[in-house]
């Protein structure tokens, strides 16, 4: 076998190839609208949804309390820094939350808006 190098491709191998890749991109691109509409696992779906919410509520908690640890030992304040940020840490994550469940409703919605103004 030879190596790609090796072989001398005439335009007939170059349009066969350009015919093939064009066919593959419509194929591809009407199937992503298919996928997207017709979802075929929602529990799947589900989970990403679920996975978002749950690491923005982690995150912001531990950002919370890795600031509030590092305030108390650099000023010698124990509790007070920590139980602060926790709390903001905890308020924050529930606001990237519910900004993530918004925009993600907003987009299926704009979803569900687009076949029916085709028509």
């Amino acid at each position: 076998m030879k190596m790609p190098q090796e072989q001398h491709q005439t335009p007939d191998d170059l349009r066969e190839i350009e015919r093939r890749l064009r066919v593959l991109r419509e194929q591809t691109a009407g199937g992503a609208e298919n996928r997207e509409q017709a979802s075929p696992h929602p529990i799947g779906r589900a989970m990403w949804i679920a996975f978002n919410v749950v690491s923005d509520l982690i995150a912001g908690v531990i950002c919370g309390l890795v600031a509030g640890y590092g305030l108390d030992k650099w000023l010698d304040t124990r509790p007070v820094f920590i139980a602060v940020f926790l709390i903001m840490g905890c308020a924050a994550g529930v606001l990237n939350a519910v900004r993530f469940l918004r925009l993600y409703d907003e987009r299926q919605r704009e979803k569900r808006e687009v076949p029916a103004e085709k028509e």
